[in-house]
């Protein structure tokens, strides 16, 4: 791509459209972020570049030069990476961030943008190792392309999709495939963390809350558990991400975990046919040189969820072991909590 690219000349414009109404900006950030109006933002040092439900911008702090000061040559062509839209740098360093924005917004909240989540923060982990970039750059504030106290390289204004990132790179690879404590616990791991481990504990939890006007009563539990959780970050998301991502957890398993609403998916999930897919599916696993004991710990950790369910609706022990073709004793001992794995938040 040329480094004179025509289009520029609107990237900033591009930048500004999805920053949030009010941001976290300063100038000085030993003094600490203050919130204050777009206007205002605008001409500070640092600024908020995304909104806490949404990504339109991912950035990269670059703690070494960006570009070598005597030709420019940039970094992101020395690793084979595609052109950031902005490169914001120091003008003495060349040290900085850069700037990609895209082409639609992924949610970092909603359930149903759970993959697109997983996906960003699968580009986010390679491209923060193939550029060199720090693992810890909390990700909230970026340097203000609109201030004069930094270069701001203009490279280009067209939007990426995901797949034009990930095109570059092996997603595949080790560094983005498998979990570990630097990609779940920086950058945008740090989202996929919090709302796996905060939804998966709602889904058992919100029967405790099943009353009248309970509601508000489970919002706060559920937010008070994603600020634990988010406090074992070494950097914490910031209390809006939080905020946003306990409210739509909160809402949709308020809506969706009801009584009647947990007896038609035990009543979907455990017909005969059902019963019988699944047979074949630890069988196929098998026979595909996955461990049996994987697939039944999996089957048995789902029919033991069921049955504290069915138990919470009402249940006898007897129709819970009938229903879901186990001993009494096995539904006994799966109620009394006897051979359950400890669970890390």
């Amino acid at each position: 791509m040329s480094r004179f690219d025509p289009t520029a000349s609107c990237v900033l414009d591009l930048f500004a459209e999805h920053l949030p109404h009010k941001p976290y900006c300063t100038d000085d950030l030993t003094a600490g972020l203050q919130i204050r109006s777009l206007k205002t933002a605008l001409q500070r040092a640092y600024i908020q570049h995304n909104h806490p439900g949404m990504i339109w911008a991912m950035v990269y702090d670059v703690d070494r030069a960006c570009v070598n000061p005597t030709d420019w040559w940039p970094i992101w062509e020395s690793v084979g990476l595609p052109p950031p839209n902005i490169a914001v740098m120091n003008h003495r360093t060349k040290r900085g961030h850069l700037i990609y924005l895209l082409e639609a917004g992924v949610c970092r909240t909603e359930l149903a943008h759970l993959k697109p989540l997983r996906y960003i923060a699968s580009i986010e982990r390679v491209y923060t190792a193939v550029l060199g970039a720090d693992p810890g750059y909390a990700g909230l504030i970026c340097k203000n392309p609109f201030n004069d106290r930094w270069q701001v390289w203009e490279i280009h204004g067209n939007p990426y999709t995901l797949g034009d990132l990930a095109a570059y790179v092996d997603l595949t690879a080790k560094a983005a495939k498998l979990p570990s404590e630097a990609s779940e616990s920086f950058g945008l791991g740090r989202n996929c963390t919090m709302f796996d481990t905060g939804r998966f504990w709602a889904y058992g939890a919100v029967r405790e809350y099943w009353a009248p006007n309970g509601l508000g009563r489970w919002s706060k539990a559920v937010l008070e558990r994603l600020q634990a959780i988010n406090g074992e970050f070494p950097q914490p998301l910031p209390f809006a991400e939080v905020k946003a991502t306990a409210k739509s957890i909160s809402g949709w398993t308020w809506r969706n975990m009801t009584p009647a609403g947990l007896q038609d998916l035990i009543e979907r999930t455990h017909t005969p046919e059902k019963q019988a897919e699944r047979g074949m599916k630890a069988t196929n696993q098998v026979e595909a040189g996955i461990a049996s004991g994987q697939a039944r710990r999996l089957f048995r950790e789902q029919d033991r969820a069921t049955a504290r369910l069915m138990r919470a609706q009402g249940h006898t022990q007897r129709a819970i072991a009938a229903s879901l073709g186990v001993a009494l004793g096995t539904v006994n001992a799966w109620l009394r909590g006897e051979g359950e794995q400890p669970k890390s938040v």
